[in-house]
């Protein structure tokens, strides 16, 4: 049932309310400071689920079926219980903080209900996976007495689970939807003015004039432009369908199967997610978890995305070279001088050169991320007077704006159920439980701990999109991290690299899907291609929570020498995985090189020297190989073209 009949209506609504949630974010947490934080936040969660249950249908619907028309009536009313429960906790917030009179039956049927809604908007934005853990966590809370040993949790009653999930500062309106409200919303918004400079396709294009010349060009312009890309989206499926639509059917078009070409830009563009200098949302909250500035984390992140962009570019490489695909026609590669225009290249690098610089001089992030709004917009209002574009420029201006509104309103329910779980997993105690288990079965032994550490995430993080994963993921697994001596900083980054590797990793594998979509290839094929061009991504979370020099938490030295061989490492197990020569030696030789580079990973001198010889004598008698090859086909040509051999 609809209240409108005309679908036009619907669009509208929703490109309105996107604009006003973008002007609201970027103007309420710099000019509405006399807010409590609660009033703040009941806004933005009211705003963000509005949109989403008009953005997001009831039922997804098929290919052959026609786009829903209208509002229905009963979103309609889903928005105004929506309202009425965001209302209540507006009114009563000082209340909520003081706890003078507690929660009434209303407040509580209020709270039922909106819990409802935010599972409900929480499915529908992106499946049942987290509704599912809530009503986990509360059936585990409510059958917790049946439970035996440690797992035995103490009754907790209906009306304490409800008040702390609503009518508290902890579940709905907690600390999580506090970042969704302020720094998280802005630098989506930003990410949204800066595509609209059309910054994918000049990425793509500063890529092909990079890599076009060489051999594979199309491949690795594909690699560089979704790490250039991802590093201000930080979303790895809208890095696919952006820089993929155009990068994967040129692979295709000069030779590359679809399968390969798919997973090429699927485990590219989830790397932008770790790309400094925006990276991903998780970085941000990272910072926030961690109490450091983000220009350290940009710092710490470098080296691994270093590593990780290494390995999957000489995968790309190697693998070319063995199938024999040439480089990109001249005619093809894009010219500096169009690449470098005012119109192209200020609308990038002046937002991002004031964000960075005001996080440099240690000012906040969500004041960092509004001056860098500001100025992207003033870049932008003056260019179109340069060019005499007013309203063209206008337009694009609400465009962006709506855009940057409507992806906020998709995070939201994402944040605000793993607000919920946060609170929920607080209430239980499960996490010092999880924890006790992997000390238990982890022992004294690291390498057994961290393997254990990474079920969690990695199962996760193949049906949640990052945030939640990586959110989980720290609330329950790196507390047991740091007792046994992971650098902090080195556990954070161990779970963020293993939610964005949920991307890729079947049988999800959203930015694999989204890649297959494109390239119109097997998806589970495309998935699995993907893992194995991201090889060293996948091993190297495991190193550098060994070996904090990886993500520069030692001395210049150390971090020197261990990126170094680290280099090196990526290299050589790509060249195992992905090189191949026509004699019986090949497996040994590529098992020497993976095994060889493994050892340049490893923290300490030895296993570095040791790796160092392997790699070295694998690389010797690779040459002898191939020399004997070339002298082989030398030969062979000179008796077909009727040649005497010289004596």
């Amino acid at each position: 049932m609809s209240l409108f009949s005309i679908g036009r209506i619907k669009t509208k609504v929703i490109f309105t309310l996107g604009f006003f949630l973008a002007v609201f974010q970027l103007l309420a947490p710099i000019y509405l400071t006399g807010l409590l934080d609660i009033q703040f936040r009941a806004i933005h969660v009211a705003f963000g689920l509005s949109i989403g249950f008009l953005y997001f249908p009831f039922r997804s619907r098929g290919e052959d079926e026609p786009p829903e028309e209208g509002i229905s009536l009963f979103d309609l009313l889903l928005i105004t219980v929506l309202l009425a429960a965001n209302l209540n906790a507006f009114l009563k917030a000082l209340d909520i903080y003081m706890g003078t009179t507690g929660a009434t039956n209303f407040d509580l049927v209020l709270g039922g209900a909106l819990v409802l809604l935010v599972l409900e908007a929480a499915r529908r934005s992106v499946g049942p996976a987290i509704p599912l853990m809530v009503v986990l966590l509360l059936g585990y809370i409510f059958a917790g007495e049946s439970f035996p040993g440690m797992w035995k949790l103490k009754g907790i009653g209906l009306d304490f689970v409800l008040g702390s999930l609503y009518y508290s500062p902890l579940g709905i309106y907690g600390s999580v939807t506090g970042m969704s409200a302020t720094f998280i919303s802005m630098f989506i918004i930003f990410g949204s003015l800066l595509s609209a400079t059309g910054g994918g396709k000049t990425f793509i294009d500063i890529a092909l004039a990079i890599t076009g010349k060489y051999t594979g060009g199309p491949a690795k312009a594909a690699v560089v432009s979704s790490a250039l890309f991802g590093s201000i989206s930080g979303s790895s499926v809208a890095n696919v369908m952006v820089t993929g639509s155009y990068t994967i059917p040129l692979m295709k078009r000069l030779g590359y199967r679809p399968e390969f070409a798919a997973a090429v830009e699927a485990i590219a563009s989830s790397g932008g997610g770790i790309t400094p200098p925006i990276m991903s949302i998780s970085a941000f909250m990272m910072a926030e978890f961690l109490g450091i500035s983000y220009f350290r984390i940009i710092g710490y992140a470098l080296l691994p995305c270093l590593l990780y962009y290494t390995g999957v570019f000489s995968g790309v490489h190697f693998r070319t070279v063995r199938m024999g695909i040439d480089k990109l026609p001249p005619e093809e590669i894009p010219k500096w001088r169009d690449i470098l225009t005012l119109e192209r290249i200020a609308g990038l690098i002046v937002p991002t050169g004031v964000l960075l610089y005001l996080i440099a001089v240690g000012q906040p992030l969500q004041l960092a991320g509004f001056y860098a709004c500001v100025s992207a917009l003033a870049v932008f209002l003056l260019v179109g007077i340069l060019k005499r574009k007013i309203r063209e420029t206008m337009k694009l201006i609400l465009s962006a704006l709506s855009e940057g509104g409507r992806d906020v309103a998709q995070i939201v329910p994402i944040l605000v159920s793993v607000s919920m779980l946060v609170n929920l997993i607080g209430l239980t105690g499960i996490a010092p439980k999880i924890s006790g288990v992997i000390l238990q079965l982890g022992g004294t032994n690291l390498y057994f701990s961290l393997l254990i550490a990474t079920v969690v995430p990695f199962l996760l993080g193949t049906s949640l999109p990052v945030v939640p994963t990586y959110v989980l993921s720290v609330s329950i697994l790196v507390p047991p991290l740091l007792k046994l001596g992971i650098d902090p900083v080195a556990a954070h980054l161990f779970f963020i690299y293993w939610a964005i590797l949920g991307g890729v990793t079947p049988p999800t594998c959203t930015a694999a899907v989204a890649a297959a979509g494109i390239a119109k290839a097997n998806w589970v094929r495309t998935g699995f291609f993907a893992m194995r061009l991201g090889a060293v991504a996948f091993i190297l979370p495991y190193f550098f929570a060994l070996n904090p020099a990886l993500v520069g938490r030692a001395s210049w030295m150390s971090i020197l020498g261990h990126g170094t061989t680290g280099f090196i490492g990526a290299i050589s197990i790509a060249y195992g995985m992905f090189s191949h020569r026509e004699c019986l030696l090949n497996p040994l030789r590529c098992a020497a090189f993976i095994v060889g580079g493994l050892l340049l990973l490893f923290p300490g001198t030895a296993p570095s020297l040791t790796g160092l010889a392997v790699v070295g004598t694998a690389f010797v008698i690779d040459r002898k190989i191939l020399s004997g090859r070339t002298g082989t086909r030398q030969e062979h040509h000179r008796k077909r073209s009727g040649e005497e051999a010289p004596k």
